[in-house]
């Protein structure tokens, strides 16, 4: 199972789209203080999964990277995730960085939007840090994370990304659907959704394919992950696990369903009777997801947003319009797909992505 233990609330950036504590004030809820207040060696109950991954969250976890060695050493059978805005990448210990499957990089695209989302230098400073994980010879996953708001164009900031050579992924998250009202952080949504998102979807495809046929495969983690499982012909639950095979420790040392519910009861606590697989299975997408025509490819959106419907139901269908649209586009090419899979024309191998769940929730 996917484990986020979220080490700390605290940041060092205040990015434009981050809204942790927009609605309510998170020191006042006593699973999520600011630092953690529960005894780590309780962490050692972990070891009952047989094949636990931990995904270092916050806040930013680099602000408590002299937890890293110590939480490594408790938990020694786990592979290692972390998300991070890569501010403090280049301060992290070789020793401990090597020990790292996947480290997902915050960045928006190109140095503009970036800068726009998250401060200006903000760009310069993660690039220049990625460079030096690689110098020092990270070979792990690397996996620019995008968040895609109004000022993005999706594809030419994933083909910005791809184009620095610097990432073996792309993946990205629409900013939407985290706030009372779409009118929060959005002009408008539609215009945005119709002219730029879904074109820029459909541009990225065609690309892909063309790609494809000279046996090139395109890291675009939505792509990989939607079409591999459509050729193995699976039928899809909620891809990134939320509540299921997915689960959050807070810095409380509560156990709730994803690091970004906060406000979900949680499932359970850490304490010295903790089985982790006590929790599997606790949370299940419901509501307007399980009467999509589309629920057996998708899987559900986001268990958070499918359970808070801050937009309301128009708005829940405006978002959802964007991924019938990427299904739509990976349905369209598929058979090309298949067929220049069976000539042996691409790595299949690259194609079927992510081989455990590393956080990546495939659905945008």
């Amino acid at each position: 199972m996917l484990w986020f233990l979220t080490l700390t609330q605290s940041c060092n950036l205040a990015c434009k789209y981050c809204g942790s504590s927009e609605n309510f004030d998170i020191e006042d809820l006593s699973p999520h203080p600011r630092e953690i207040s529960f005894d780590l060696n309780l962490l050692k109950r972990i070891q009952k999964d047989p094949d636990p991954v931990i995904a270092f969250y916050g806040g930013e976890p680099l602000l408590k990277m002299r937890l890293f060695k110590q939480i490594m050493e408790l938990i020694p059978n786990a592979k290692y995730v972390l998300q991070t805005n890569a501010i403090l990448l280049s301060k992290l210990k070789t020793e401990i960085l090597h020990k790292f499957d996947c480290i997902l990089i915050s960045v928006d695209g190109d140095e503009k939007v970036t800068d726009y989302n998250r401060g200006e230098g903000t760009y310069q400073k993660v690039l220049e840090n990625i460079r030096n994980i690689r110098e020092r010879g990270f070979k792990g996953d690397l996996i620019a994370r995008m968040t895609i708001s109004e000022v993005s164009d999706i594809y030419t900031d994933v083909l910005h990304l791809i184009s620095l050579g610097l990432f073996d992924h792309i993946h990205w998250q629409i900013d939407c659907l985290w706030d009372s009202e779409m009118t929060a952080r959005w002009k408008d949504f539609y215009k945005w959704r119709d002219e730029i998102y879904n074109p820029g979807i459909t541009k990225l495809a065609a690309l892909f394919i063309e790609e494809l046929r000279k046996g090139n495969v395109l890291p675009i983690v939505p792509f990989l992950g939607l079409l591999s499982s459509f050729i193995e012909g699976k039928k899809a639950t909620l891809r990134c696990g939320a509540g299921r095979t997915s689960f959050n420790i807070t810095t409380g040392g509560y156990v709730n369903a994803c690091p970004v519910a906060p406000e979900f009861d949680p499932i359970s606590k850490l304490d010295d009777d903790f089985d982790p697989n006590s929790v599997r299975d606790s949370v299940f997408i419901g509501g307007l997801c399980n009467d999509c025509e589309i629920l057996d490819k998708c899987g559900g959106r986001c268990l958070y947003t499918n359970k808070n419907m801050w937009w309301g139901k128009k708005g829940f269908r405006a978002v959802c319009n964007t991924v019938k649209h990427l299904v739509a586009q990976m349905d369209e090419i598929l058979p090309e797909v298949k067929d220049l899979a069976q000539k042996k024309v691409f790595d299949m191998d690259l194609m079927n992505y992510p081989k455990y769940n590393n956080t990546c929730e495939i659905i945008p």
